[in-house]
């Protein structure tokens, strides 16, 4: 009887430790961010934000680089008054290298998404912890993809939280526009100016159009646009000088 009685005990025992884990479980659930689990609500709301804001960010630095020939803000080498940069100049290549340009992307992106978080002051009931930003962009033929890192630490009453990774991308053609100016640029040089279908030929195969003026009597400016680049209905325009 004894025996029974204790193995009893025992059941007991452990029935309450087995029912106080599962508590505990579904209490500090709410409060410890979990890898791999679903984000609670302040986390979620914060992340949410934030992605938008990064979305927002890329897709206004894409179109300003392409108006400003790979720029955010125009080189020394650019034609006085309108700031366009010159790609040929007394018979040389000044395109800037695609790796510059995503450097370019990734440093203003990250300038604009903290002029866009606004220091989080929509959110004055989370306390936010905020690191350094890294962006690395990458120009594919047909869409401009960025990854940044972005710790945040999240904390609201009890609950704490931390993110750190995002990613966005645009739908800009921005690698197929680039490698077509710089096959034109190219063949310019060799031709000393003298190709005019040259330019024609890149456009055809690229569908791609283009605009150009003479800025004065020795500078042309070429203004490439792609109508199959299109976002909120506003398609992708590049920019660019050539002296001759």
């Amino acid at each position: 009887m004894r025996n029974k009685r204790g193995q009893l005990t025992i059941f007991i025992i452990i029935a309450i430790l087995v029912v106080a884990s599962v508590t505990l479980f579904f209490v500090l659930r709410g409060t410890i961010q979990i890898p791999g689990k679903s984000l609670n609500h302040e986390t979620t709301e914060i992340q949410n934000f934030v992605q938008e804001c990064l979305d927002d960010s890329l897709e206004e630095v894409v179109f300003r680089i392409g108006e400003g020939g790979g720029y955010y803000f125009p080189p020394k080498v650019s034609t006085p008054l309108l700031e366009v940069p010159y790609y040929i100049k007394n018979n040389k290549n000044l395109m800037p290298t695609k790796e510059k340009i995503e450097n370019e992307i990734s440093k203003y992106v990250s300038r604009e998404l903290i002029f866009c978080l606004g220091d989080f002051s929509l959110f004055p009931e989370y306390e936010i912890t905020k690191g350094e930003i890294t962006a690395k962009t990458i120009i594919e033929p047909e869409r401009v993809v960025v990854d940044v890192n972005y710790p945040l630490t999240i904390i609201k009453g009890e609950t704490k939280s931390k993110i750190e990774d995002f990613s966005s991308e645009v739908p800009i053609r921005l690698g197929i526009v680039y490698d077509a100016i710089a096959e034109f640029v190219n063949e310019d040089i060799t031709t000393e100016g003298e190709c005019v279908s040259c330019l024609l030929k890149v456009l055809s195969e690229n569908n791609l159009y283009s605009n150009s003026f003479d800025y004065d009597n020795k500078t042309n400016i070429f203004i490439i646009r792609d109508y199959d680049s299109k976002v909120n209905k506003k398609e992708f325009v590049y920019v660019f000088a050539n002296e001759y």
